[in-house]
């Protein structure tokens, strides 16, 4: 059985969009700031245009469903509805798409005229359509799905599959799906639903705002800078092993010394001399090297723990005696 919209295609509809019209807000009439009422102004001017673009979109509707060219009434009459949303819009949206033979768009749309105006004066007629509609949709296998969001915009995913943002309305295989709506800044909702083989579902959910994630603040989380890591105390460590090849070195030319004081030949002495001033250079050299070593290493140190965050404390120096050169370093973590 087809719907009733198919038996009378020529139906008029001019009363539908006085309806959608007289829904719209008046003018406010209470006292408001100068600069409420010139905002108030504006949004009134802003409405007042969409209305008139809306019933101009409507009237070029309702030109092509007299001559019959019910797919540029649909584009027209849903311009119409988003302009100027309204429920018997719906209604002759769904019209159009009966007289196509489109019955998932007529289902579709009766459906929305329902949501929209469940107490309508043809609200029963509609019902009986919108049975007619599923029992055909029965027939071919599969049945009607609407799925919902608040806010409106989510990602609807059945089984697994992103199909739509929502409001989102297909034809499925009758029954179980499982069905997940995501949107950004929200958490995401899921649904389990056994669709009926003979009648559409609708399945809605309001999405709870997402948690905002804490960062650490600047002040929480102190200084922010070059993690040098084990740089500094690499560095440390090459510093105080030079430093005890130089005190090595060193022992050395104190050795060399004593033998050259020890000499009874000139040729002697003179071979222990250079021996002493060869380690003497080398000790010297080494003792430089170490010393940079260390101070580099305690340089690097100081900026890591000013560029981070502070776990732990420490110091190094390096202490020369008159006999020798030793590195010290203290440290809590």
């Amino acid at each position: 059985m087809l719907p009733r919209s198919r038996r009378t295609p020529r139906r008029p509809v001019v009363v539908l969009l006085m309806a959608a019209c007289a829904s719209l807000p008046a003018r406010p009439s209470f006292a408001e700031p100068a600069s409420a009422t010139s905002a108030a102004r504006n949004d009134e001017k802003t409405l007042e245009q969409r209305r008139a673009k809306a019933k101009l979109k409507y009237q070029q509707g309702a030109e092509a469903y007299s001559a019959g060219s019910y797919s540029d009434a649909v584009d027209l009459f849903l311009e119409a509805d988003r302009l100027a949303p309204s429920a018997p819009l719906s209604f002759n949206v769904a019209r159009a798409y009966g007289n196509l033979g489109d019955e998932a768009g007529a289902l579709r749309w009766y459906r929305d005229y329902l949501r929209r105006a469940p107490e309508a004066e043809n609200a029963f007629d509609v019902r009986v359509t919108v049975a007619a509609l599923a029992s055909a949709m029965a027939k071919k296998g599969v049945q009607q799905l609407t799925v919902m969001s608040t806010p409106a915009g989510a990602t609807v995913a059945i089984d697994g599959r992103p199909l739509g943002v929502a409001p989102w309305t297909g034809e499925l295989a009758p029954g179980k799906h499982h069905v997940s709506l995501t949107l950004r800044g929200y958490t995401d909702a899921e649904r389990n639903l056994m669709l009926s083989a003979n009648e559409p579902v609708d399945v809605s959910a309001e999405l709870e705002r997402a948690p905002l994630v804490e960062t650490p603040s600047a002040t929480n989380a102190g200084p922010r800078g070059p993690q040098l890591g084990m740089l500094p105390w690499v560095s440390l460590g090459a510093g105080a092993a030079v430093l005890g090849g130089a005190l090595t070195f060193e022992l050395l030319r104190r050795s060399a010394e004593t033998d050259a004081h020890g000499q009874t030949t000139q040729l002697g002495y003179k071979d222990s001399l250079e021996t002493e001033q060869s380690r003497q250079t080398t000790a010297r050299v080494l003792l430089g090297v170490g010393s940079a070593f260390v101070a580099a290493g305690g340089i690097l140190l100081l900026l890591d723990a000013n560029s981070t965050p502070q776990t732990s404390t420490a110091s190094a120096g390096l202490v020369c005696l008159p006999s020798s050169c030793t590195v010290s370093a203290r440290g809590r973590f």
